[in-house]
């Protein structure tokens, strides 16, 4: 059997040379990822190659039932096996069609990324896709969610190194095609997407697909950093494309519906993050977040958003870590029994039909600490006001912090003891009070960007409202603007903000604006002594103000 939700999407992975718009040829479901061939008046450029010689050569055979043009240039918009490892295919054509040097481009550290991959984590790493991708399951038209299953043997790898990189962004031209590769990191480092402005055609990579990204994927990966995915998609926004053809799933055409699809995904992708964010700053854990945290309904019901290949939870869970580590914030949790000895303990306290209470009361009494505070943290888990629950976990981390050669390990498991008997309570320092010499010498650029993670979310999802701040002491413009549960901020030139209709415009001093926001001072107090000017009603700035948490001293 298989949940409803996965078959709906398997139509989208049929085996088909889709042509969204002349000249671009998208090959679907010959593998895990597409063949896109864009073509030009002398040439093609390819832009990826499957992950193996098979599946390379079905999806040039497809190809070529439109066109016999030759391959005058190879991109590669990554380094997984799914994107490189059919590479030598298009190489070997293009050398007996008389081109046996075409350009193979990527991005400069693409390389380095997939040799760590073959190298140092290869075994781990082959066995866990194996895993994920369903390589020994049935066959089946599901598909691996974005695509329809990986075609992968190592006997298969025709692997075409690239010889031609870039960092930021470059023009090149091929088969007569003016192309532009941008660096958009995101699902991976060394994201590189292909920018086609004559025909407004965007093939945005990995980072968007039809379907919930993968933030974290269960394979393994190292943290990937969504702030820069976010930034990623915001460049490729302001492209303004008319036809986005990604390397899973299928093309979208019209410009309304990729802005719509765009905006939509990476407003996802920052909501999760930033309240992810939000509620490690409250102390809350990796756990109960993942538990909680959910799209707003209107993203989570959005066509290339449902959870069918990444999933809000993995994510959470992934966001927290790459902020704090593996350590949840639980003294339990720091030297928990192995495995092994947790399941043989487990199996003994459900065989022998006594409580959980009585059985953590027993193993503090007995001296067996770490066993004790894992059940007594089961126990608060359950009954969080239960002052037993929590007495009895204290008793078992005082006894551990008592017995630990370790100074950290020590204060914290002491310190959280006296929080969970109430003699101790730890809260941050509230933003009035930090010296304000502290608060003028913050730079203006992230101190911006640190609004989006302080957002009330739940007050503001059915909110569309943007915010211009002018600072004029540093010359520079943000634009804020809080849509449906994210705030999305981005320094802005003004030719950027023509056509903005803004609902409010800021005109301040940035060291003046850091204040007001760190309640440092009042907007009001400002506005009356001239240093800040509104265009727009001043009680809109205290209302946007208040969509966003900050701390104050009480009294």
């Amino acid at each position: 059997g298989a949940h409803p939700g996965l078959a709906a999407p398997a139509r989208l992975l049929d085996r088909e040379l889709v042509e969204p718009v002349d000249g671009v040829y998208v090959a679907v479901g010959f593998a895990l990822a597409n063949v896109v061939a864009l073509e030009g008046p002398d040439g093609l450029v390819i832009v990826d190659s499957t992950e193996g010689r098979p599946s390379a050569e079905d999806a040039l055979a497809a190809i070529r039932t439109v066109t016999d043009k030759p391959i005058a240039a190879l991109v590669l918009t990554h380094n997984h096996a799914d994107h490189v490892f059919g590479g030598r295919v298009f190489v070997e054509d293009a050398a007996r069609r008389g081109h046996p040097d075409i350009p193979i481009w990527a991005h400069a550290s693409m390389s380095d990324h997939l040799d760590r991959v073959v190298n140092v984590l290869r075994d781990v790493i082959e066995v866990r896709s194996m895993r994920m991708f369903g390589t020994f399951l049935p066959p089946s038209s599901l598909g691996a969610g974005i695509g329809l299953r990986l075609r992968f043997r190592p006997q298969d790898i025709a692997l075409a190194r690239p010889d031609h990189t870039f960092e930021d962004e470059v023009d090149i031209e091929a088969g007569g095609l003016a192309l532009r590769l941008l660096h958009v990191p995101g699902e991976t480092d060394d994201q590189v997407a292909v920018w086609w402005p004559d025909r407004r055609v965007l093939l945005p990579a990995d980072d968007i697909y039809q379907a919930f990204p993968n933030l974290y994927t269960i394979r393994g990966t190292p943290t990937r950093d969504v702030r820069a995915w976010v930034a990623s998609l915001d460049r490729m926004r302001d492209l303004h494309a008319e036809v986005l053809v990604p390397q899973h799933t299928r093309p979208l055409v019209g410009a309304e519906q990729v802005e719509d699809t765009l905006t939509a995904y990476r407003d996802a992708i920052q909501y999760v993050h930033d309240q992810a964010v939000r509620g490690l700053n409250a102390g809350r854990t990796a756990d109960e977040l993942a538990a909680t945290i959910r799209l707003p309904p209107h993203l989570a019901s959005h066509p290339w958003l449902a959870e069918r290949y990444g999933r809000v939870s993995w994510s959470v869970r992934s966001i927290c870590d790459g902020y704090l580590g593996w350590f949840d914030g639980r003294g339990a949790d720091l030297e928990p029994l192995a495995p092994a000895e947790r399941g043989r303990r487990m199996m003994a306290a459900f065989s022998a039909g006594a409580s959980l209470p009585s059985q953590a009361r027993a193993a503090l009494a007995a001296g067996d600490l770490q066993w004790a505070a894992e059940l007594g943290q089961l126990w608060v888990d359950a009954e969080p006001a239960s002052p037993e629950a929590r007495g009895v976990l204290a008793d078992a981390l005082e006894g551990l912090g008592h017995r630990s050669d370790n100074a950290n390990a020590r204060n914290w498991v002491l310190t959280e003891a006296e929080e969970l008997r109430g003699t101790l309570h730890i809260e941050p320092t509230p933003t009035d009070v930090a010296p304000v010499a502290l608060v003028d010498g913050l730079p203006i650029d992230p101190f911006m960007q640190a609004l989006s993670t302080r957002l009330r979310a739940e007050d503001v999802l059915d909110v569309d409202w943007q915010a211009v701040f002018e600072f004029t002491d540093i010359d520079r413009r943000y634009l804020v603007h809080v849509r449906r549960g994210v705030a999305e901020v981005r320094p802005r030139s003004p030719e950027q903000l023509v056509g903005v209709d803004a609902d409010l415009t800021i005109r301040t001093t940035a060291r003046t604006w850091k204040r007001i926001a760190s309640q440092h001072e009042h907007a009001l107090a400002a506005a009356a002594r001239g240093d800040l000017a509104v265009d727009g009603d001043l009680a809109d700035l205290v209302k946007l103000l208040r969509w966003f948490e900050r701390r104050q001293a009480p009294g």
